[in-house]
């Protein structure tokens, strides 16, 4: 994902304040400009997030969100370095705010004093970019996971135990999830730090991995961690990288999903080659153009499921379309589903078709 140029100028201060940025030739006054128009939202404010946020806030990352419901307690302050003893008793997102402030006032921050769940995860997302996952249990990142599935949201995961950490980069051009790496009837049971302990160090360790692994994505440089999961271990000084096998994504699903795809217009194969051998059809395959380009079906036209909603393509279907018999087609439901009620939305009529392929 390359992020566009932002039309914000960079000011004189910035230009002093980014020189060695700007000075790099991946980076340069293009690249400050990207991680300036960034929106990075960060699930949890322990451990993982602290050197995360003070590194994104002060390389120039023009907005901040922060998602946590916790207070300062005396055993977050080994590794939770955002806090001071001053600290106890207040709101962690308060106190990132303030911290977030005395780094760059520039930045602009936006707090959520509230816990992730079914019902405003897909909500607090969608206004940003990338998601830091730092949350402790697999029933918030399998939440997490799921919500930028459903919105095409980068998803940077991070865990630590004891004196082992874990990174990976999930949703990034269609690739793994982190249910593909946990699967969920697994039925994993989260240990706290609290009950295996963990070494200060090490959670700065990981969550500067996952902020470099933001930085990358932003500037459009270097190798992403997609695909694999990373492992760092600090007692014997090792990384090791595990490929993760992509699942079918059925298993996101839930069933108020279920439910509305039962009454949705979806067409089998054999509607599916009728319907082509007649005249005035147009097949939409809203995946990704890196999964089109692998395979996809004689007379497709790739229209990304993320491109969908733009007015720009309603107007392009509308006027160019609108006297066809419209397909959307993709291998996962979910993601039909989406482009299906967004096209309700503005009243084009169309039918659904899904494929393992």
């Amino acid at each position: 994902m390359f992020y566009p140029v932002s039309t914000n100028h960079l000011s004189e201060l910035e230009y002093k304040r980014y020189a060695r940025h700007l000075v790099l030739d991946n980076i340069g006054d293009n690249g400050q400009k990207r991680l300036k128009a960034a929106k990075v939202l960060f699930i949890g404010a322990g451990g993982l997030a602290a050197c995360g946020i003070i590194y994104l806030a002060a390389s120039g990352v023009g907005c901040l969100g922060i998602v946590d419901d916790d207070q300062v307690t005396y055993s977050n302050l080994h590794r939770q370095i955002l806090y001071k003893d001053e600290d106890i008793g207040k709101l962690k997102v308060h106190v990132v705010r303030d911290r977030i402030k005395d780094i760059n006032s520039q930045c602009a921050t936006h707090i959520y004093s509230c816990i992730v769940d079914e019902y405003n995860c897909r909500d607090i997302i969608k206004n940003y970019d990338i998601v830091i996952d730092t949350t402790d249990n697999f029933q918030s990142r399998y939440l997490i996971s799921k919500s930028c599935y459903l919105q095409n949201k980068i998803h940077i995961y991070g865990a630590v135990q004891a004196f082992e950490g874990h990174i990976s980069v999930f949703n990034y051009k269609s690739g793994p999830l982190y249910s593909d790496l946990y699967p969920e009837n697994l039925n994993l049971y989260t240990k706290t730090c609290n009950m295996l302990g963990i070494l200060g160090t090490l959670t700065g360790i990981i969550g500067m991995f996952q902020a470099i692994e933001a930085t990358k994505i932003i500037l459009g440089i270097g190798n992403v961690l997609s695909g694999y999961l990373l492992v760092y271990n600090l007692l014997d000084v090792s990384f090791k990288t595990v490929e993760i096998v992509p699942q079918m994504n059925f298993n996101l699903m839930n069933y108020d999903y279920e439910n509305k795809l039962s009454n949705s217009n979806f067409i089998n194969q054999s509607n599916l080659l009728f319907m082509l051998n007649q005249s005035a059809v147009i097949l939409i395959d809203v995946r990704q153009p890196e999964e089109f380009g692998k395979y996809h079906l004689s007379k497709a036209i790739n229209i990304p499921l993320k491109n969908i909603k733009f007015r720009k393509t309603i107007n392009f279907i509308h006027y160019y379309l609108i006297d066809k018999k419209i397909i959307i087609y993709c291998y996962d439901k979910i993601r039909s589903l989406v482009a299906s009620k967004i096209l309700d939305k503005y009243q084009i009529q169309h039918y659904c078709f899904n494929s393992v392929i």
